[in-house]
């Protein structure tokens, strides 16, 4: 199936909730295949309170407003002009801790918020610019970092045994997720970021986006562990 931007964005919205947005994130989790059956949900639902709780937090503190937050806490916001795509990826924000600082990849935000305007998708994404939504997701990164929220980490499972000994690890997607939840309530969005991002994966590479649309809609109302 093919279409225009608009008609892709316009299917992505109507089938893209939140939960189901986090599947996607939840399924491209390298430890996905060690999620015991049926646990899915639960380990969503982790990272949704994590990201809530932080949210609360936050909004009690120092109100919605990203920028305002940033100064709080005492983070460095830089914009780069440094073109960050790679075959699989295009790059819009990153953080780092030493000193903490969120870079904003000015080109890949520009060229979303373009064709927001240029296809006339600001009503039905109720966004005009990417930009606070990637920064407020980088500054749930932030707080869990620093060990200014409870986060994620607590959520762990077994990925190896031998004998008595049990190896454990963290899911890297449920931070992801929770940073996701934590700018929905910040910022009060109408649409998951992970659906936002379907602008720019059509942009690159539109076959991929319609089965990612179709991956989107397979995806039931909970999900389940691969077990």
């Amino acid at each position: 199936m093919g279409g225009t931007l608009r008609e892709l964005m316009t299917l992505v919205v109507a089938v893209a909730t939140e939960r189901r947005c986090a599947g996607l994130r939840l399924r491209e989790d390298p430890f996905f295949g060690r999620l015991p059956s049926g646990s899915g949900e639960k380990a969503i639902d982790a990272a949704f309170n994590a990201g809530q709780r932080a949210a609360d937090t936050i909004m009690t503190q120092y109100g919605r407003i990203p920028d305002q937050i940033a100064s709080a806490l005492q983070v460095k916001l830089k914009w780069s002009d440094t073109p960050l795509q790679t075959a699989k990826a295009v790059l819009f924000s990153e953080y780092g801790d030493r000193p903490p600082c969120i870079t904003l990849y000015r080109r890949s935000i520009q060229e979303a918020n373009d064709l927001i305007r240029e296809h006339g998708l600001s009503g039905l994404l109720a966004l005009e610019d990417v930009a606070p939504v990637h920064l407020t997701h980088e500054l749930y990164h932030h707080l869990e970092a620093k060990k200014l929220t409870e986060g994620t980490g607590d959520y762990r499972i077994q990925t190896h045994a031998w004998g008595p000994i049990r190896l454990r690890t963290g899911l890297p997607s449920l931070c992801e997720i929770a940073a996701d939840h934590f700018a929905k309530v910040v910022l009060r969005l109408k649409v998951p970021m992970k659906a936002v991002e379907f602008i720019t994966i059509y942009q690159y590479n539109c076959e991929y986006a319609w089965q990612l649309l179709d991956q989107l809609r397979e995806l039931s109302s909970s999900v389940q562990g691969h077990g």
